[in-house]
């Protein structure tokens, strides 16, 4: 072996040794506030699950199962590196057939600079989607080179759930995870699997994780693909959460026979949380394009409508105060707004955050 190759293969092995030292760290060790976008941390410590494990054998067994669902869950957490990487496994299959993996399975990274300016983390990342799932976001500087970093959010799957996480950057990099503040009060969201994030193309295009982002307030995710029947157990979980705002988004699946439910469950469940909190309940109607094909559809869908707002209008006149209804107009949705005439592709996630925001400044005041 002659001096060139020698000298070549030390540098190999310095860089092979350079690369790999990779400082991982596991969110679940670092405190049980870790976990954003969630209310029962102290239950829920070593788990990326939604609800807590005394609510299986309550709900509905397809409600549990839903609940292990990492949906409007995130990690923030500090760092200098401008590398991060993220390495996971995952529970269930990768992706549906209306919705890709990186929507399903995947991640998204946002960065806040010291100016407050909110960034998504686009630039070169890398993800395999194997056995463990792997990203690496690389070149993480926006052209400011700030040495003292970024904080960062990283929002987890929303139709799979996490088993087991790592977050890793350069040994020579500081990484401090920021836990949840329980005294800022969350907006809670029950709905179904659009409130879940179908069909979004990446996690941090759900509308919930939008109207976080982009009204400052922490959002609870309790929405549940094709399960969100205004159930007196949810609302009895709900009202355990000192709660900002409720938002109910469940008419997508009480449209068909099961109409004739909305208004005593809903009645009902804004009962329940009455007796515990008097913060504003936004009842929200079904969302349809217009000129959709199918009449059945239509009249199902405004059907639905018809019963809530009958509901609407007699616990207002019931006295019930606090309670708000963003209408089928307001979502303002079209025929490029959705994937299949149901579900909203990123355009229609966008509107239906959109809508939202401009409700919730209305009702809530501004955020500081």
């Amino acid at each position: 072996m002659n001096r060139k190759t020698i000298i070549g293969f030390l540098v190999t092995l310095v860089c092979l040794g350079a690369a790999a030292q990779t400082r991982w760290q596991n969110p679940l060790e670092a405190g049980e506030n870790t976990i954003h976008g969630r209310w029962w941390n102290s239950e829920l410590k070593d788990t990326y699950h939604r609800l807590p494990p005394r609510a299986e054998g309550v709900v509905r067994g397809a409600v549990w199962n839903l609940s292990k669902q990492a949906a409007g869950l995130s990690v923030c957490f500090h760092t200098n590196s401008p590398s991060i990487k993220v390495r996971y496994t995952v529970t269930g299959g990768r992706s549906m057939f209306h919705m890709p993996s990186t929507g399903v399975s995947g991640l998204d990274l946002y960065a806040t600079d010291a100016k407050g300016q909110l960034r998504w983390c686009a630039s070169r990342f890398n993800v395999s989607f194997k056995d463990t799932i792997n990203y690496d976001f690389k070149d993480i500087t926006y052209f400011t080179g700030e040495e003292q970093g970024y904080d960062f959010e990283l929002f987890l799957p929303l139709y799979n759930e996490v088993s087991w996480m790592e977050i890793g950057v350069p040994e020579d990099r500081e990484l401090q995870f920021i836990p949840s503040n329980k005294e800022d009060k969350p907006i809670v969201v029950y709905g179904t699997s659009i409130a879940q994030g179908a069909c979004a193309s990446r996690t941090g295009m759900a509308w919930t994780n939008i109207v976080h982002r982009e009204s400052g307030y922490p959002v609870i995710n309790l929405g549940f693909s094709g399960n969100a029947l205004i159930e007196e157990e949810l609302f009895r979980f709900m009202a355990e959460i000192d709660a900002r705002m409720f938002i109910l988004d469940c008419l997508p699946n009480m449209s068909t026979e099961r109409s004739e439910l909305i208004y005593d469950r809903l009645l009902k469940g804004v009962d329940i949380l009455r007796e515990h909190s008097q913060a504003p309940i936004l009842l929200v109607e079904h969302d349809y394009a217009n000129g959709i094909s199918s009449k059945q559809a239509l009249d199902w869908y405004t059907n639905s409508n018809k019963e809530q707002r009958r509901a609407y209008e007699a616990m207002k006149a019931n006295g019930v105060k606090g309670l708000y209804l963003l209408t089928h107009k307001e979502l303002n949705f079209t025929q490029d707004s959705m994937v299949e005439g149901l579900h909203p592709n990123d355009l229609g996630m966008r509107q239906y955050a959109d809508a939202y925001l401009r409700k919730i400044s209305k009702i809530l005041p501004k955020k500081r």
